[in-house]
């Protein structure tokens, strides 16, 4: 019995140091650290290890509490933690609740250690820095993968007073990424069913296409028209008949300034705004929008539209989101034999009334890390080293590629997949992981990522992305202005998805009650603000 278990004993032996070999990637990947300047891992191997001691650290993060418990899952984010001695605690926030209980968390003084909000640029993210609520993070010259990626233009801007309180998450390398994160997807298959023949590519026959299929309703299913995973992003979608740069991401302070009659205004406020309005008005009240689109909650909208429920679904994430939360948790168990590719289309940004294709325009990060002022700087230390990893090339490597020769091999010096499953159900916390420190979608658009795991729906997604980079482009605005800084504009949101809904839903004709918006923002100083920002821009030679 002895022997046995001396057997078991030396053989979980060697296969923990054969994996920590393969997760420490071959000569070629140290080889590529080194030519980037990224640091290694060499002090974990020390004795010396600053990261010994066991540490605890709190994390309130979208549905943390699933998150973390599937941590237990997965080898690789076990690994990562178990490097820095770091164990998670949840604590819980949703989608609908999450700014509303940071907020309390930070008057009442409760604020996990970490914390995830997009709060860039608005009133109560300045006050956490002004009153030292948040912690400012360290010297980064000790962190050299979290210094690098400091260096990015609209990251580095983001400095208060030579400090730093904040990591954003990076999505995309450009504004033309943006097209991923507002996306509707449609059923194709459900459209062929009615007679449709043509994929739509005005706003005309995108309503024609989902009039059709309402109406017809080919399944028996009481479908509806356009729905989506909250009502956060209707402005994603509607400002693009015609007032693109209004698009907004929902947090209430990244609107973006054009010139119009002379002088800088918000776009949301535009004249182009009011035919966009109108626009959304008349397909809610055609019965194309789903009229209980108030009450959305994302799980529901999802399974709405792959049970064919819904013909269209504005949400969020790209492809990625498609492939996770649409294929791999419901439509190949609902279709395990119909393609969904062949079924479920995504529609491309169509013509407007100026006869331009536009999408959605954001920011080439979103949401940010912030770090409770109770955090002392030993805990501070060993999170900005998980960043710090968690950003390095062998960290990306392997919570996006998996275990080298085992998930992948290297030839000719390119990554290949050995692994056909897919990686987020053999690894289900290691994406969450990424996700905490950045999100960096773009690399998932490349034939040779395995992040989309079906094939078909990678294929589709760098299709889509070429596609927009070669069909689009994006209006003129300075991005300058929205981070500017003046005393009316510092308090000012813009919360441009709830007026488009409380438009929609409104028995008022658009006009009069879009008016009576306009008072309400002018009562909050609008008119001020744009008096201020106007008069900084000349100070600036902003034109």
């Amino acid at each position: 019995m002895l022997r046995k278990k001396m057997m078991t004993l030396a053989l979980c032996i060697t296969l923990l140091a054969s994996v920590l070999t393969a997760c420490g990637g071959g000569n070629n990947d140290k080889g590529q650290s080194g030519s980037n300047g990224e640091g290694t891992t060499d002090s974990f191997n020390s004795t010396d290890n600053p990261y010994k001691d066991p540490m605890t650290i709190t994390l309130g993060f979208w549905d943390a509490d699933a998150e973390i418990a599937n941590i237990e899952k997965d080898p690789i984010a076990k690994q990562v933690l178990e490097k820095f001695k770091i164990t998670l605690k949840p604590v819980n926030m949703t989608w609908d609740d999450y700014t509303q209980k940071i907020q309390m968390w930070a008057a009442s003084g409760q604020l996990p250690d970490i914390f995830a909000i997009d709060a860039v640029g608005t009133q109560y993210q300045r006050k956490w820095v002004e009153q030292g609520v948040v912690k400012a993070l360290p010297e980064l010259s000790k962190y050299p993968n979290l210094a690098k990626y400091f260096e990015s233009p609209d990251i580095k801007g983001l400095g208060v007073d030579g400090k730093y309180y904040t990591v954003p998450r990076r999505m995309f390398p450009s504004v033309d990424w943006s097209a991923l994160d507002r996306m509707v997807f449609y059923r194709w298959d459900l459209a062929q069913k009615v007679g449709i023949t043509k994929e739509p590519e005005t706003w005309e026959e995108f309503e024609a296409m989902l009039d059709a299929i309402v109406k017809a309703d080919p399944e028996g299913k009481r479908i509806t028209g356009l729905t989506t995973t909250t009502t956060k992003m209707l402005g994603g979608f509607f400002w693009l008949y015609g007032n693109p740069v209004a698009t907004s991401d929902g947090s209430g302070s990244d609107f973006k300034w054009i010139k119009e009659d002379g002088k800088f205004i918000p776009a949301v406020f535009s004249k182009n705004a009011l035919p966009a309005l109108q626009n959304m008005k008349n397909m809610y009240e055609k019965g194309l929008i789903d009229p209980d689109i108030a009450l959305v909650k994302p799980a529901e909208s999802y399974d709405n539209f792959v049970a064919g429920k819904a013909a269209a679904l504005l949400s969020g994430g790209g492809y990625i989101n498609l492939n996770g939360d649409m294929y791999e948790k419901r439509w190949k168990t609902a279709y395990p034999d119909k393609d969904m590719t062949e079924s479920v289309k995504a529609l491309k940004p169509l013509i407007g009334p100026d006869g331009e294709r536009s999408h959605a325009i954001f920011k080439t990060y979103w949401s940010e890390s912030y770090f409770s002022n109770k955090v002392d700087d030993k805990k501070m230390d060993r999170i900005m080293a998980l960043y710090d990893y968690v950003l390095s090339t062998e960290g990306k490597d392997l919570l996006t590629y998996g275990i080298e020769g085992v998930d992948y091999k290297i030839e000719n010096g390119q990554k290949v997949v050995i692994e056909k499953g897919s990686l987020n159900e053999k690894y289900p916390a290691s994406r969450f992981l990424k996700n905490l420190v950045a999100y960096e979608t773009s690399d998932s658009y490349n034939m040779d990522n395995p992040t989309i795991a079906n094939e078909s729906i990678r294929q589709d997604a760098v299709d889509y992305i070429d596609w927009i980079q070669n069909n689009t482009k994006v209006p003129e605005y300075d991005i300058r202005l929205t981070y500017m800084s003046t005393p009316t504009k510092d308090k000012f949101t813009v919360l441009d998805h709830d007026d488009l809904l409380k438009i929609m839903l409104s028995k008022e004709p658009v006009e009069s009650y879009w008016n009576n918006i306009l008072n309400d923002y002018k009562a909050k100083g609008l008119d001020k603000m744009i008096e201020e920002v106007n008069a900084k821009a000349k100070e600036q030679g902003i034109e």
